[in-house]
């Protein structure tokens, strides 16, 4: 739909391929059987159950009149007969047949459910029955003895089977194979009896009685047409089953010579809005709006049907009453490839459908329109999870996301990293065809970081049901979790030395208490204090006095193990925890190599080239057994150790 998904111009004739372009073949129509569909007659014929049970109704006047005759042939025939009693047994047997006849077609009780006059089939096979049967009772007096008893009976014999045979033809015009077999069952002992024993006065009977009955079935056929109506079954069960099938379709089916509407199954009537009647004689030009749409139309598909391909297009047409609708076409030949060939064509109303097709298109524009101006964007995947789109906003504004088009999800990490943890949830989510919200995936943006994005999404169906992907909001959280990080850091870490602070410190201090506790282990922690650090802030600035502390701090931190931890209380103050030591005297070795390291020159301009520092130590559980009580001690011990001049180490 390719045109209609541009906007509301009408489509191309073949943008939309047909429905039932190959409908004959479908059908399995052998030649001849398109004469299932409804002709171009003036006057429609009544629909297939109250025509039959019309012709039922009237079989009441036919066995009356089947009676006068059957008076007036004994009546005839009872002089020039050797056995005048099998005449009459042969009409008493005439005249039960005929009541029991009318008795079983009696109108009221074929009107009832279920009975044959509800069923095609069983209508077809009722009106066979009742003319062969009816048919060999006339029939069977040429057995009787008319035929041997000379001239003068044989000619009454003639006439009155003769009579009863047009009378059949004409009386039974409904149904051909109905005639033919009543034709049959009244001819066939005449005519066996004129090949097996000639008259001398008419020695080529037989072929008087065959042509007799092609002329009967012509009148049968002149009957049929003149009284405005196609024999409604005329035809076997597979061809009744056809016929059930044209005229219960959701197409539209005509069949047309030249520009000519010629026969029409029942769904055409009621997708223009009319009558039978009012499509009698008409042109297929009826259907279009105007001549020139219709000359646009007609031109293409004369063009295509010369090929012998078959025609396509969606157009709009209009209604006998003057409204349009969008229509769904397709037409091929049939038979000869010359231009008066029949064509059978085929339209399916799809108003709604591109009604509904418009809006959905019109939403879809909307929503990316939305999207545009908003911070999401949206994405959708196919039925492998693969992404297909994301929002024209996002693929310009991150090419990264563009280079991620055809990939899945939880592939989006760098190569050589480890996956988010969240991608594997990601991917069993996808994989169980649910839907989710806030889910992360990292997007790799060539940056050391990579972007973070939270999704939101929800599987997509089709008409019958089927998963064909998914489809969501995805929001850029990077900036968001960076913001929550830098927030967690500042609370927990110092600003200006990025050392853990004294809340993080007094938690891992807490924590190392709990672990030596279980494991019968030891904890050193050693508080350090630099000499006469106002002295600088005082000369040099404050500024100043920052940047020695990061050195300090820098220079602490490479000291000690990874394990450690190396914490700024306030100021010039700093604490080192040193968990899982050997013993309570394993902590001074490391107090003296950062004593040494302090006393370096410094590389930061400063009044002084090198600084002094006082150290205090605190051990568990020697000491104390709860971290206020450790930091308590060692805060004490540095205290005394500047008393005594400070550069140095107070154990105990």
């Amino acid at each position: 739909m390719a045109a209609i998904r541009q906007g509301p111009k009408e489509p191309a004739s073949h943008d939309i391929p047909s429905l039932h372009a190959d409908a004959p073949n479908a059908f399995r129509m052998k030649p001849g059987s398109l004469s299932l569909l409804r002709p171009d007659m003036p006057q429609a014929a009544p629909a297939g159950p109250r025509r039959h049970s019309l012709a039922l109704h009237h079989l009441r006047r036919v066995h009356l009149l089947g009676q006068l005759a059957s008076i007036v042939t004994v009546v005839g025939l009872w002089s020039h007969m050797a056995s005048p009693g099998l005449l009459l047994l042969w009409w008493l047997g005439l005249i039960a047949f005929q009541g029991l006849l009318i008795g079983l077609t009696h109108p009221a009780r074929l009107a009832q459910p279920g009975t044959p006059i509800h069923d095609p089939l069983l209508r077809h096979y009722l009106l066979s029955a009742i003319a062969v049967l009816g048919g060999g009772a006339w029939g069977s007096l040429a057995l009787v003895g008319p035929y041997e008893a000379g001239p003068q009976a044989q000619a009454i014999l003639f006439m009155a089977l003769g009579g009863v045979t047009l009378a059949g033809a004409g009386i039974l015009y409904a149904s051909r194979s109905a005639c033919a077999v009543f034709v049959t069952a009244v001819q066939l002992p005449l005519f066996i009896q004129t090949v097996v024993n000639p008259p001398a006065t008419l020695p080529h009977a037989s072929l008087f009685l065959g042509v007799f009955v092609l002329i009967a079935l012509t009148l049968n056929d002149l009957l049929a047409a003149s009284r405005g109506g196609r024999p409604l079954i005329d035809a076997g069960p597979a061809e009744l089953l056809q016929q059930a099938m044209l005229d219960n379709t959701g197409e539209a089916i005509v069949l047309s010579r030249g520009h000519r509407i010629q026969r029409w199954n029942q769904r055409l009537p009621e997708v223009l809005h009319c009558s039978p009647a009012d499509l009698s004689g008409r042109r297929l030009d009826v259907c279009f709006g105007t001549r020139q749409e219709w000359r646009r139309h007609a031109r293409k598909a004369i063009d295509t049907l010369g090929r012998g391909e078959t025609y396509r297009g969606v157009t709009r047409l209009r209604r006998l009453d003057g409204s349009d609708f969008w229509a769904e076409v397709s037409g091929r030949k049939v038979g000869s490839c010359d231009t008066s060939a029949h064509i059978v064509w085929t339209a399916a109303d799809i108003t709604e459908r591109i009604s509904a097709e418009a809006r959905d298109e019109l939403a879809h524009t909307q929503l990316l329109a939305l999207l545009q101006h908003c911070a999401d964007w949206y994405w959708e995947t196919d039925g492998q999870h693969r992404l297909m789109q994301i929002t024209p906003l996002a693929v310009a504004a991150d090419e990264s996301l563009q280079r991620q088009i055809g990939r899945k999800w939880w592939q989006f990490q760098r190569s050589g990293q480890s996956p988010h943890p969240a991608h594997g949830t990601l991917r069993r989510t996808f994989e169980q065809r649910e839907s989710f919200r806030d889910l992360q995936v990292d997007v790799p943006d060539g940056s050391h970081t990579p972007r973070r994005l939270q999704l939101n999404g929800t599987p997509r169906h089709d008409e019958h049901g089927g998963f064909v992907g998914y489809h969501g909001i995805a929001t850029d959280v990077t900036e968001r979790i960076r913001d929550r990080e830098r927030i967690y850091f500042l609370a927990y870490h110092d600003a200006l030395t990025g050392l853990p602070n004294r809340r993080l410190l007094m938690d891992r201090l807490a924590q190392s208490i709990a672990r030596a506790q279980r494991y019968q282990g030891h904890i050193g922690v050693i508080l350090v204090d630099v000499d006469d650090f106002k002295r600088i802030n005082d000369l040099a600035g404050h500024g100043t006095g920052d940047r020695i502390l990061v050195e300090m701090a820098d220079r602490l931190r490479h000291s000690v193990r990874s394990c450690d931890t190396v914490a700024r209380l306030e100021g010039d103050t700093f604490v080192i925890l040193l968990p899982e030591l050997d013993g309570a005297s394993a902590a001074e070795p490391v107090a003296a190599k950062i004593l040494s390291v302090l006393h370096q020159p410094l590389a930061q301009p400063s009044p002084r080239n090198m600084l002094g520092a006082s150290l205090g130590i605190a051990t568990f559980p020697d000491d104390a057994s709860s971290a206020e009580g450790l930091l308590r001690i060692a805060d004490g011990r540095m205290l005394r150790a500047k008393r005594r001049g400070g550069q140095r180490i107070e154990r105990a």
